[in-house]
């Protein structure tokens, strides 16, 4: 009986210890997405209109083709892994694709895709609205817009 009582003791210390040893070697290697993360990756995105610094919104006509083409053509999904696609949105079908990082506390978004690719400023991303600051060509000169995307509901 003594024995049994000394045993048992020896083998709860062995289980914690096996127990600690499988956490240190199997730590979470995906950090949890942000608040803004999960936002992102609800739906795709679609253009809805590209402004000026004050709000005004700026002609079609006066976008360059790549600008145009984003606005008519595609819609943007970004995917909980840092995957982004631009997907078709007559046919649904991807047509390009990429990488993305939110980045300096949410104010940056870092876009990687053939065509649609750099730094782009946050200043807003709410479950009705994505709008990113760039400096794209307007009428043939570069300036800061706004880029204003609306989540594509299904």
């Amino acid at each position: 009986m003594r024995r049994l009582l000394l045993i048992a003791p020896l083998f709860l210390a062995l289980l914690l210890v096996a127990c600690d040893k499988n956490k240190k070697e199997n730590p979470n290697p995906t950090p949890e997405p942000s608040e803004k993360d999960k936002i992102l990756i609800n739906y795709p995105w679609r253009m809805s209109t590209v402004t000026d610094l004050t709000g005004k919104a700026i002609p079609f006509n006066q976008l360059n083709a790549q600008t145009q083409a984003i606005k008519e053509v595609m819609d943007i999904q970004f995917l909980q892994n840092n995957v982004t696609k631009a997907i078709d949105q007559g046919s649904k079908q991807v047509i390009n694709g990429g990488t993305w990082y939110l980045k300096n506390e949410n104010t940056t978004l870092d876009i990687k895709i053939s065509g649609f690719s750099g730094e782009f400023g946050v200043e807003e991303l709410t479950n009705s609205k994505l709008r990113l600051k760039s400096k794209m060509p307007v009428s043939g000169v570069e300036q800061e817009t706004i880029m204003v995307f609306e989540p594509v509901i299904k």
